[in-house]
C-alpha cells in the first residue's frame, strides 16, 4: 500500500474531477509511481478502441468516442504529468464498478475521486459513484470536493507537497489500524505534524440527566482512558511532531471543528466495518461531505 506504486486518477472530465489531477500527479512524481488516467463509459466500446482512427470511429457510429479519446489524450499531455509513467485506460461499464475493478486489476495503491456535496435533504449525502467505490474498493481513496484547502503547489517543473498537518481521527477500533499506519507513513515522508483525535461522544449529558452516582468519577475515568490511548498513539510515533486532542460531542462535528482549529491539510479516517450496514459509517460519510480539506479514506 505504501509507498504508492500505482495511482489511479478516474475522471468524468468535469472541472471538479480535473481538480484532483494535481494531487495524483504530485504523489505519482514523489513516489515515482505509475499513474493511470481512467474514464469509464456505459456505452458499448469497439475492440481496440485506441487503434481505430477518428474516421473509422465516425463511420461506425462512434463519433462520441472521438471526443472521449481527445479528452484522455489532453490529460496525458498535461504539464502536470510531464515525465511521469502515464497509462490511459478507457473501460466499459458503470463508473463505480469499473473503478473498483480497475483498482484490483492494476494493484492500485491510491485512488483519486472527486465528489459532489449534496443537499441535506437529498437521498444520499455523497455522489452515488463515491459511495459505491468506498463501499467496495480495497485501497485507500483520496476524496475531495471544491472548494477545499490545497496542499500541492507547482512552480515550473518543481512540485511541492506541503502536507504540514495530518488529522487522524480514531475510535480506537481495530478497523482504524490501517488508517493510522498510513497517516504515520505520510507524516514521516512529508515531515508532517500528526494530530491524533478522539471524540468521546454526547453520552456525558445522558449520564448527568439520570443522576447516576459517582458521575464525576466515571467521566474522569473515561477521559483519562481516552487520553492515555491518544498519548500512546503519539508515543508509538517517535520522531514525529504530535498533538493529541480529546473532544466531547458528535464525532463528525468534532472532526470538522478540529480540522478548522488546527488548519489540518488532510483528514485520515478508516471506513469502519464494511460488513455491517453502512459501509462508511456516519462519521466518515459526513466528514467527506463537509470537510474543508481533502479526506483520505482507508479500508480496514
Amino acid at each position: 500500500m505504501y509507498p504508492f506504486k500505482n495511482i489511479l486518477f478516474s475522471t468524468d472530465f468535469s472541472p471538479l474531477s480535473r481538480s484532483l489531477l494535481k494531487y495524483a500527479a504530485a504523489f505519482a512524481r514523489h513516489h515515482n509511481a505509475r499513474l493511470y488516467l481512467h474514464n469509464a463509459q456505459e456505452g458499448s466500446l469497439p475492440p481496440q478502441v485506441f487503434r481505430l482512427s477518428e474516421r473509422a470511429l465516425s463511420e461506425h457510429g462512434y463519433e462520441w468516442l472521438v471526443a472521449v479519446r481527445q479528452e484522455l489524450d489532453e490529460l496525458a499531455q498535461n504539464e502536470l504529468v510531464k515525465g511521469l509513467d502515464v497509462h490511459i485506460l478507457l473501460t466499459e461499464g458503470v463508473a463505480a464498478n469499473e473503478i473498483v475493478r480497475v483498482a484490483q486489476e492494476h494493484q492500485i495503491d491510491l485512488a483519486m475521486i472527486a465528489t459532489q456535496r449534496r443537499g441535506r435533504f437529498e437521498r444520499t449525502v455523497l455522489g452515488s459513484t463515491t459511495e459505491t467505490v468506498l463501499a467496495k474498493i480495497n485501497c485507500p481513496v483520496f476524496v475531495s470536493r471544491q472548494p477545499v484547502k490545497d496542499f500541492v503547489y507547482y512552480r515550473g517543473s518543481e512540485t511541492t507537497i506541503a502536507l504540514n498537518r495530518i488529522l487522524f481521527a480514531t475510535d480506537f477500533k481495530p478497523f482504524d489500524n490501517n488508517a493510522r499506519d498510513l497517516a504515520l507513513q505520510l507524516a514521516a515522508t512529508h515531515g508532517s505534524k500528526m494530530i491524533f483525535m478522539h471524540a468521546i461522544g454526547t453520552f456525558m449529558g445522558y449520564i448527568r440527566s439520570v443522576s447516576l452516582t459517582e458521575t464525576e468519577d466515571m467521566e474522569g475515568r473515561i477521559r483519562e482512558d481516552a487520553t492515555n490511548r491518544l498519548q500512546k498513539l503519539a508515543a508509538d510515533a517517535p520522531g514525529t511532531d504530535s498533538e493529541v486532542v480529546l473532544r466531547e460531542g458528535r464525532t463528525y462535528d468534532e472532526i470538522l471543528e478540529v480540522q478548522k482549529e488546527t488548519d489540518a491539510d488532510l483528514i485520515v479516517v478508516g471506513t469502519g466495518d464494511r460488513h455491517r450496514g453502512n459501509p462508511l459509517g456516519n462519521n466518515a460519510e459526513r466528514v467527506i461531505r463537509n470537510a474543508n480539506c481533502p479526506v483520505l479514506v482507508v479500508p480496514s
